[in-house]
């Protein structure tokens, strides 16, 4: 079982694909600008995310049949679930207050490094987007 975490945005948005109990297993993750959301809401629709390749972070490209969409409720949100609903998508919006915050921890443990354990995560920086994994955190929270 496929779960698809979205962290809606105004200029860029996060998607991410985990599986397991508390979707820790991450599988497929983009930072894809807003102008290509038609790209990605078919390929949450048919769970083909090779499409989404060239803004790939995490993961590899692949298929996977989504069974759940978790869509964060902040800035952009209403636009996203438009979009979703358009194409009769089945999703829940999900609570996304502090999930930069975990996605920064989550960047710290996929890419861990020495400098960055002397760096407290408030104040550790990753050194790219990281709506990806803000919306990992959206599914990980969910569960």
């Amino acid at each position: 079982m496929y779960l698809c975490g979205v962290d809606p945005g105004r200029e860029k948005f996060g998607v991410a694909v985990a599986s397991g109990g508390d979707c820790g297993v991450l599988h497929f993750s983009a930072v894809v600008p807003i102008e290509n959301i038609g790209e990605a809401i078919s390929s949450i629709s048919s769970g083909d995310f090779t499409p989404l390749s060239r803004w790939r972070r995490e993961g590899s490209d692949g298929t996977y049949p989504i069974s759940r969409v978790c869509l964060g409720d902040g800035t952009g949100s209403a636009v996203f679930a438009e979009h979703l609903r358009k194409l009769a998508v089945p999703y829940e919006t999900v609570d996304e207050y502090m999930t930069t915050l975990a996605a920064r921890k989550l960047y710290r443990a996929l890419h861990p490094s020495r400098l960055a354990k002397l760096i407290p995560a408030s104040l550790f920086f990753p050194p790219r987007p990281i709506d990806d994994l803000a919306a990992w955190a959206i599914l990980k929270r969910q569960n």
